[in-house]
Parts: structure tokens; C-alpha cells; sequence
């Protein structure tokens, strides 16, 4: 072992002795210190392959030291200048992050009461609002792909034409084969894997209203104008609106409720550090800073 080393450890080993009496103070230097718990972020903080030098070649632990040392040193020094815009950008940043970490430990441990009598009650009040499932419908379509620029009036011909055999008849598989050009659905014999609701708004506005227009499974839509060309809709399934039991709705109930009360304690926390009647103002000084933003009519 090299003198340097061993220089160091004595060093490192007289430090720990002096000042293992100082409760949770790991480091101290000319004014500087840090704490056991700041120490133990501040190493979780770097780069692995830095937490193994540190932990396993002291002379390596040194230098890093030295650096969270320098670190506040120069810190401390900032601490003296004069006030100005840069310190205080820093000093609004820190403030915000005081802020946001008192803000998350209140959230952190805010107890939450039983809100079940309660979500039964908004149950029956809101039923609507929590428990209501729209009418749904399944639909299979032929598609005439018409993007604009294109001759439209010759595409509502086609479709038409189309139309006009269906309700004489026609298979409408095989139809779909012929005329459609969506691939998706033609792959599937004109069928549209989703249940859609009116407004849905994952289709055009015209193709769901026109789905809700038809008045019996089986049947087919009028001539629906989209973005994408002219469709030809059939009405293929159903499932009735109905409403979700209280066991179903329960869930979503209580997730608001417990939002609700989340956010009504986070304003009465703020609300205790509103300003109080003691507040002091300088007029003068308000007009001053205000000056330059004031409308010229003012």
C-alpha cells in the first residue's frame, strides 16, 4: 500500500472519529456540510460505474467527496453575491420545487375516507351519468373509394347501381368482392369489427347516423358520402342502452369520488397560506414595476 494511501485513510479515519459525534453530519469542511441522508441521495445520484469506484477504492471515494465539497463551497459563495436576474431565476426555481415537494408529501399522506355509502348515493343521483350504456350496433359496409379529386357523380352511379341489386337481392358477400375498396373489410366480407354508437367518433359523423337510420337488422343504409368515397351500410347486430348495476358502476364512482375529495384538500391545504390581513404592500413601489406593461389609455 502506497503512502499516499495510507495518508488518506488515516486522514479519512481521524475525520470519521471527529465527527462521529455530530448527529446524521457526514461531511464538514470550512463551513460546509452534509448530512447522512443528503449523502446517501447524493451517491444514488451517480452513475453506477462512479457508486463502485467510490465503494471500493478510497482514493477514488476521496475525490468524489472533494467534488460534492467544491460543490457547496461554490455554492456558499453564490450565497454572498449580490442580488440579481440569475439568482433570482434560481431562487423562483427553488421556491417551485419547495413548492411541488411540500405539495407531493401532502398528497402522499392525505387519508382518503370510505367513500361506499357515498358512491351508493351518487349512484342514484348520477345514475345516468355513470351507469348509462348507449345503444351499440355492428355493421358490414362496401366502400367506393372516391378521394377527392375524383369523378363522384360516376361513383354515386356505381354505388347506386350496387344498391338497387341488394334490395332486389343480391349476396352481399359476393358484392363486396366485387365493388368494395377497403381491404380491412373486404378481407372480412364487407364486415366492420367494432360496435359503434351514434356520434361515435371514431367514424365519420354521416356513416354513424346513417347506421342509426336503418330500421332493422338486415337492412341497408342510403348512399353514405364520406371523406373516403360512398359507403353502403348494413345493419347487422344490436346491443340494447341499457344501464350498468351499481356492482358494475362502483368502481368508476368512488375513483371520482376519491378525486373530488383529492382536490377539494389540496385547496383548503393552499387556502392556509393565502395572504393575511398583515399584508404589507408599497403602493409606490407596485406602480413602479407596473409601469411598463400599463395600456396607453390608462
Amino acid at each position: 500500500m502506497s503512502a499516499t494511501n495510507l495518508s488518506i485513510r488515516a486522514l479519512l479515519l481521524v475525520f470519521a472519529l471527529v465527527h462521529s459525534a455530530i448527529a446524521q453530519t457526514v461531511l464538514e469542511d470550512d463551513g460546509v456540510s452534509v448530512s447522512e441522508g443528503e449523502f446517501a441521495y447524493i451517491v444514488s445520484r451517480w452513475p453506477d460505474q462512479m457508486q463502485r469506484a467510490a465503494a471500493n477504492d478510497i482514493g477514488d471515494r476521496f475525490e468524489l467527496i472533494n467534488k460534492v465539497i467544491i460543490l457547496r463551497k461554490i455554492s456558499a459563495v453564490a450565497d454572498t453575491l449580490a442580488p440579481g436576474p440569475e439568482l433570482w431565476a434560481l431562487s423562483e426555481k427553488l421556491l417551485v420545487v419547495k413548492r411541488d415537494v411540500i405539495m407531493d408529501d401532502f398528497v402522499a399522506n392525505l387519508k382518503i375516507p370510505d367513500m361506499s355509502a357515498l358512491s351508493v348515493e351518487r349512484y342514484d343521483t348520477q345514475k345516468r351519468k355513470y351507469a348509462f350504456v348507449p345503444e351499440k350496433r355492428l355493421s358490414s359496409q362496401i366502400l367506393f373509394i372516391c378521394v377527392q379529386p375524383c369523378a363522384r357523380k360516376q361513383t354515386v352511379k356505381e354505388a347506386q347501381e350496387v344498391l338497387d341489386e341488394l334490395r332486389a337481392g343480391a349476396d352481399f358477400a359476393e358484392l363486396v368482392q366485387t365493388h368494395s375498396g377497403d381491404p380491412t373489410s373486404r378481407a372480412k366480407r364487407g364486415e366492420v369489427d367494432s360496435w359503434i354508437t351514434y356520434g361515435d367518433q371514431r367514424v365519420p359523423p354521416t356513416y354513424s347516423e346513417e347506421l342509426f337510420n336503418i330500421a332493422s337488422i338486415g337492412e341497408y343504409s342510403e348512399l353514405v358520402g364520406t371523406d373516403f368515397g360512398i359507403h353502403i351500410l348494413r345493419y347487422d347486430a344490436v346491443e340494447e342502452e341499457h344501464f350498468l348495476s351499481y356492482d358494475e358502476a362502483k368502481e368508476q364512482i368512488i375513483a371520482d369520488l376519491e378525486t373530488e375529495y383529492r382536490k377539494l384538500s389540496i385547496l383548503e391545504f393552499i387556502a392556509q397560506f393565502n395572504v393575511t390581513d398583515d399584508l404589507f404592500i408599497d403602493g409606490d413601489a407596485m406602480e413602479k414595476v407596473f409601469a411598463p406593461y400599463k395600456s396607453a389609455d390608462n
